[in-house]
């Protein structure tokens, strides 16, 4: 990987961090698709879902897991690729060629900062995308329903005696233009409920706003305007599933833009901002646990094989998921800041990484200034 200010020893770091990083988000891939793949294939046989189909879901999963995982590969990845280099004692030579912490870490940090990056454009723009595509694939599962991606057909399901229609989807979230036909007994239409939106509300129901209620009353027609009506059940938790992304599908984009879109509104956006934090903490985390691993690898090899620190970062990394998702779920149930609360466990990383690289500087600077006075 040719970066720009990079010279040979740069990019043989560089090399080296990648190359342990494939194997490891392979691993941890493999892993957590087996669970993914367990799930879809507990819906084969309904519907029109298939075997195919699950392993479809799995592949269409791929990239969420792998954006999941990055800062924990980033962590192991680093251990192992430079692992290889403290073993062959190159990264020994380099610092006593003249090479500080700090400039050996000038490389992983920038491949680091790249990596933030294209996390950030993954989520915005392929994620979304790969989400929808296993959500229309689970959709097989619900017999009387038909996605066709929301297109001219828009989204058609029953309910009972109602018939639903949902033309749209704004933020992978909102629906718009929703209509309810609702027939009696008999077959015979009763009553026509248009909706310019709807949004998921608490215990199952939907909060329809700009809505036009027509019903057939005798022999006459009764027209009524609600600003906002609330609606039980206008989909079953399996059709939400299938139709309306999770919010941790959503791009990054889309979730400022449904903030911005509830605040408007007055309502509540809280759990938009802890997933769109979630999200941005990532990036850091990212950072933060790559520069990490070059710390970890200082010292004597003999002392601390490069196993052993492998198996000390497969803890850290794991505990530092735990803790991420755990810092999510506080600030979701607790109701406290998701800024503060959920990027605190990937800023402490960040800050640890970086006093390390600079501890061993100091201590020598120590060492020199303290050197005459003992003399």
């Amino acid at each position: 990987m040719n970066l720009p200010g990079m010279n040979l020893l740069d990019r043989y770091i560089v090399r080296n961090f990648i190359m342990g990083m494939i194997p490891v988000l392979l691993l941890l891939l493999l892993l957590f698709s087996f669970f993914v793949l367990a799930d879809a294939l507990e819906n084969v046989g309904k519907g029109v879902f298939t075997q195919f189909d699950a392993y479809l879901v799995v592949l269409y999963s791929a990239p969420r897991l792998a954006i999941d995982l990055l800062p924990v590969t980033s962590l192991l990845g680093g251990l192992m690729g430079l692992g290889v280099m403290a073993n062959h004692q190159e990264l020994m030579a380099a610092k006593v060629g003249g090479m500080s912490r700090p400039r050996l870490a000038r490389p992983v940090l920038i491949l680091a900062m790249v990596m933030a990056v294209l996390t950030v454009l993954a989520q915005c723009y392929l994620v979304p995308v790969s989400e929808q595509k296993a959500n229309e694939l689970r959709a097989r599962t619900l017999v009387e329903t038909r996605l066709d991606a929301l297109g001219d057909a828009g989204f058609w399901t029953r309910t009972g005696n109602e018939f639903v229609h949902v033309a749209n989807i704004r933020y992978g979230l909102l629906l718009s233009e929703i209509e309810i036909f609702t027939m009696d007994d008999r077959g015979r239409f009763v009553r026509l409920v248009q909706a310019g939106q709807a949004s998921a509300a608490d215990a199952g129901d939907w909060v329809l706003k700009d809505v036009t209620v027509t019903s057939i009353a005798g022999h006459g027609v009764e027209v009524e305007q609600h600003e906002e009506l609330r609606w039980p059940a206008l989909l079953s938790p399996e059709q939400v599933a299938v139709l309306v992304l999770p919010l941790e599908a959503l791009a990054p984009s889309d979730l400022w833009r449904l903030i911005d879109f509830q605040r408007d509104n007055g309502l509540d956006t809280h759990r938009y901002r802890v997933v769109l934090w979630q999200q941005l903490s990532i990036a850091v985390a990212v950072i933060g646990m790559a520069l990490l691993a070059l710390p970890m690898l200082q010292g004597s090899i003999r002392a601390i094989p490069a196993s052993q620190r492998v198996v000390m970062g497969g803890f850290i990394g794991i505990g530092f998921y735990l803790l991420q998702q755990l810092s999510g779920h506080v600030a979701s149930l607790l109701k406290w800041n998701p800024p503060g609360i959920i990027l605190t466990p990937a800023v402490v990383v960040l800050v640890v990484a970086v006093y390390a690289q600079f501890l061993d500087s100091h201590k020598k600077r120590a060492a020199l200034r303290s050197a005459p006075a003992k003399a």
